[in-house]
Formats: C-alpha cells, structure tokens, sequence
C-alpha cells in the first residue's frame, strides 16, 4: 500500500530576487535555476508541492508547516540562490461551500507560573483548550486545538513569555470551519 503524507497546510512564495541589488551573495540567479531545483526537491520531498504563481519567476511552495519550508528556504541560501520569499499562508478548502482553514493539535507543557501568559496567548490565537493536567511538580500540560495560522510565529514568543522554559509540541489534526480574523500582533 501507498504510504499516505499529510496534505500541505502553509504555502509560501518563491522567487528570484528582483531587488536593485540582486547578485551580490549568491551565484544562481535565475528563474530557470530556481525551478529546476525545485522540481529536484520534488523527488526527495514527497510532502511538498510546487505551484505556479501569476509571476513567471515566482512559485507557490507548499509544506507542512513552518520549519519545513523554512529549511527548504535556508538550503537553497546556501546553495547559492538568491530568493524573494513571502509570508507564509495557510492552504485552505471549500467544504460544502465554506471555508475551512487546517488545525493543528497542540501539548504545552510549562510550570504553573506561567499558565496565565500561555492561556492568553492561545486565546489571541483562537485556541481551543481541551485538556489541562497539573501533575503536581510545579509543571502544567494543556492541550489545545488551535488554527495552524495561529502557529505561524508563536513559537519565539511562546519562549519569549516563558522566559525558555516552556515545551510545546503540535501535530496536524485536521480541518475545520474559518475562524475569523486572528489578532496576534498588538502593533
């Protein structure tokens, strides 16, 4: 039997730097380069995809989640491409014509000083909390189901409130209905 990949739940945009000072760090330049290599991580990446954009030198990418595309981006970096690369998005849906956003699972695991910081910051984020476990040395597990955009850029603040003590660790879970508009940022 086929093994089955999870469906790709963020996308980023991929080109060539078409800035004025494109050429100064890196020695592939150009689009066919970068689509060619593309295509090659294609073979040994069975959970990426590569599609076209409205630019002839740009490419949606899509992945799992941030660090995937993340360490896709800092390989073709050091492989000598110069890149212009977008936010990440989430891949969305239509399910009996509504939009549906992919979901992620997460285990947070902090002391209990800082359970009202991490219960915020999952709030802001349109985070469903489904589980708390005090065990009882200081520690506290909660588990939530939150939107995978909310993902996009917590975790360096997740560190930063938990002053690096905090342990988070989050699966894909599935897709559910749009969740409105995420205000994660206060500027």
């Amino acid at each position: 039997p086929v093994f089955q990949v999870d469906e790709p739940s963020l996308s980023m945009l991929i080109g060539i730097n078409t800035s004025p000072l494109a050429g100064q760090e890196g020695k592939l330049l150009t689009a066919r380069l970068l689509q060619n290599r593309l295509n090659a991580e294609l073979i040994g990446n069975v959970s990426l995809r590569v599609l076209n954009s409205e630019r002839p030198d740009a490419w949606i990418v899509q992945g799992r989640g941030e660090l995937q595309l993340a360490i896709l981006v800092e390989t073709l970096r050091r492989e000598g491409f110069e890149l212009t690369v977008g936010r990440p998005e989430v891949v969305t849906r239509r399910v009996n014509d509504k939009l549906h956003e992919p979901v992620e699972a997460i285990t947070i695991d902090v002391q209990e000083d800082y359970l009202g910081v991490v219960t915020q910051l999952m709030a802001l984020r349109k985070g469903r909390m489904i589980r708390t476990v005090n065990h009882g040395t200081g520690r506290v597990r909660l588990d939530y189901i939150i939107p995978s955009r909310g993902l996009i850029g917590f975790h360096t603040e997740f560190l930063t409130e938990t002053r690096g003590t905090g342990l988070a660790h989050h699966v894909f879970h599935g897709y559910e209905p749009w969740h409105g508009e995420l205000k994660t940022r206060p500027n």
